[in-house]
């Protein structure tokens, strides 16, 4: 069973976001003469998964004030991952990206793994929903990438890793039970803290434009409508 739930929660996690980077081909080509556009779109995904879903879950599980205090955990802990960073300049928002969902996929994993112990149909009906929800996840990681010039294979690569935390996740929140359960609430503040960070220091200073913000409101529809 346990096996069976990793797997499910392996497979909502790789193909959700590999899903969103096999998307941004269509974009790749187009990526220059419409940069704005899609840094606006990343970011309304983004910012939008932040607030009504990591932050709104947390907020359920622990309460606002702990929500806030691990949320600007989050934001610190990127922070300093981005002094540590050791790549150009260009590349730094995307692999802040990847860094940030691949955070904040470990808790959507407890979830799944969780859930499904509590009642198998709930489980699967995370698991699914997740899997939706990541696609324009891999979206925003793989466009950031693509800004960076860096080769479709290899983005393609990150948004299939970046979905492996779900995998990890789902077995520890099957295996543990209550005692990860507990902590889901942490996890998704962190996770909210570091994307939130990646929106308002890396994507938003560079595309200050009329065709950032449509992008961002399509962001966040993709959102409220997946």
């Amino acid at each position: 069973m346990i096996l069976k739930i990793t797997i499910i929660g392996l497979l909502a996690g790789v193909i959700g976001t590999g899903f969103g980077g096999i998307i941004s081909v269509i974009f790749k080509r187009n990526v220059d003469k419409y940069l704005d556009f899609f840094m606006g779109l990343s970011g309304g995904i983004m910012l939008a998964v932040v607030t009504f879903d990591l932050m709104s879950e947390s907020m359920d599980q622990m309460g606002v004030l702990y929500t806030v205090i691990f949320t600007f955990v989050g934001v610190l802990l990127t922070m300093y991952i981005k002094t540590r960073l050791d790549v150009s300049k260009d590349m730094k928002s995307g692999y802040l990206i990847f860094i940030s969902i691949l955070l904040h996929n470990l808790p959507e994993g407890l979830a799944i793994g969780s859930s499904f112990m509590s009642a198998e149909s709930l489980g699967m009906t995370l698991a699914i929903i997740i899997g939706l929800h990541n696609i324009p996840e891999g979206l925003a990681m793989a466009l950031g990438l693509v800004g960076s010039k860096m080769k479709i294979s290899k983005i393609i690569l990150f948004t299939v890793i970046a979905g492996i935390p779900m995998g990890i996740g789902s077995f520890l929140g099957a295996y543990f039970g209550g005692i990860f359960s507990s902590l889901i609430g942490v996890f998704l503040a962190t996770a909210a803290g570091t994307m939130m960070y990646v929106v308002l220091e890396e994507i938003f200073p560079k595309s200050r434009s009329l065709y950032c913000i449509i992008g961002f409101l399509v962001g966040t529809v993709i959102v409220n409508c997946i």
